[in-house]
């Protein structure tokens, strides 16, 4: 499977259905840091064997204030 990568821009997947998303749910998004367990990022839930969770930016260079997984995301 192939992963984002630090610098791509992204958007949260028209599937997901979060509504703590909503906030930037139709914004492009940044990667600006990439974790696959704990040790890069303590929110990392470690059920999830290595996929990628991302902190974003938005346009204007401001954290979005969530951090998600490689399948709530696609690719802008």
């Amino acid at each position: 499977m192939k992963y984002f990568k630090l610098g791509d821009k992204v958007k949260v997947s028209s599937e997901n259905d979060n509504e703590g998303y909503d906030e930037f749910r139709n914004q492009i998004l940044t990667i600006v840091h990439v974790a696959k367990n704990r040790q890069d990022h303590p929110g990392y839930d470690s059920g999830m064997n290595g996929e990628p969770l991302y902190d974003l930016e938005d346009e204007f260079g401001e954290n979005v204030g969530s951090s998600l997984y490689f399948y709530e995301l696609e690719e802008a």
